[in-house]
């Protein structure tokens, strides 16, 4: 009868699971991002498989299996970015929100009465995580704990940074008015450092971009003219019937090789590029993770399109 009961938990669970998953996908990977691991790793995992069973070829021996990788890191990459412009969204409306806080605890509110009429406004993402503060603070819950909870909520660095900085002013005694009223200054320094960055960093990021696809253009013209020279003087010299080492070298050209060369180079140069692109204009090599995807997928798409041409 246990045994029964547990067993109707899980699928009960699991069930819940996957509604959840179904009615918003990225709530659901945001509660434990592992589960994407998982998921990546499924689609990578399907597709290997069925290329291994169909032996599929677009452009290279093996590249079915490069397509698939590259399949299983766009869910992160995607993930990524959205997840970047939440913490972007959530920021920019931090400091109204301080602000509004603070103007109305100077106004002689009580803390409760001060988070309650600030609640009532708009603040974007975080307009659910204030008005749970004041909900919280109704309850009872202490003032430092229902900020703890908040961050928990949205766990970016400046609101961490400035919750962490309202806390210890809260703790010595201070007045909270103030101290609201100094981390809303402080993010907005910190916001206008990193707009700066990113504005000064910009430049540098379509630099990436546009080496990138300058080397697929000169790997475009080799593709095109090189290849092409070789096979017809490797022909030449098959009907001259020349001998010699020279002659030897020639006919021994392995185009197929030299193809897929080619096309190994353009993908690792997309990776790489992507990366470094990531790096310079968000800080994190993780964040290139979807200009890595792009580029790497721009390159398989340039050499797909010159074999159908062929």
């Amino acid at each position: 009868m246990q045994d029964e009961l547990l067993k109707a938990l899980r699928r009960k669970k699991m069930e819940e699971s996957i509604i959840k998953f179904l009615r918003d996908p990225m709530e659901f990977i945001r509660g434990n991002p592992v589960r994407l691991g998982y998921i990546s790793c499924a689609i990578g995992g399907c597709l290997m498989l069925i290329s291994y069973i169909y032996g599929l070829e677009f452009v290279a021996p093996y590249d079915a299996y490069i397509l698939a990788g590259i399949a299983a890191f766009v869910p992160p990459a995607y993930y990524l970015y959205s997840e970047q412009k939440r913490i972007r969204k959530a920021e920019d409306a931090f400091p109204e929100l301080l602000r509004d806080l603070a103007q109305a605890k100077r106004a002689g509110l009580s803390l409760i009465d001060a988070v309650s009429l600030t609640a009532e406004g708009e603040y974007g993402l975080l307009t659910d995580g204030i008005r749970a503060i004041s909900t919280q603070l109704t309850w009872g819950v202490p003032f430092e704990d229902a900020l703890r909870i908040f961050v928990k909520r949205y766990p970016t660095r400046i609101i961490k940074r400035s919750i962490e900085m309202i806390i210890e002013g809260y703790k010595t005694g201070g007045e909270v008015g103030e101290v609201l009223k100094i981390a809303a200054d402080d993010v907005m320094e910190l916001k206008s450092l990193e707009k700066r960055r990113i504005g000064d960093m910009g430049p540098y990021v379509m630099i990436c971009y546009a080496t990138f696809f300058v080397f697929l253009g000169v790997l475009l013209v080799l593709y095109q003219t090189f290849i092409p020279t070789m096979v017809e003087a490797a022909q030449a010299v098959a009907e001259a019937g020349a001998g010699g080492r020279g002659g030897v070298m020639i006919k021994n050209v392995n185009v197929k090789m030299l193809k897929m060369l080619f096309f190994h180079c353009a993908v690792i140069q997309g990776i790489c590029s992507g990366l470094v692109a990531g790096k310079l204009g968000e800080g994190k090599i993780i964040a290139g993770l979807r200009h890595a995807v792009v580029m790497a997928l721009a390159a398989f798409g340039l050499f797909a399109a010159l074999t159908i041409m062929a």
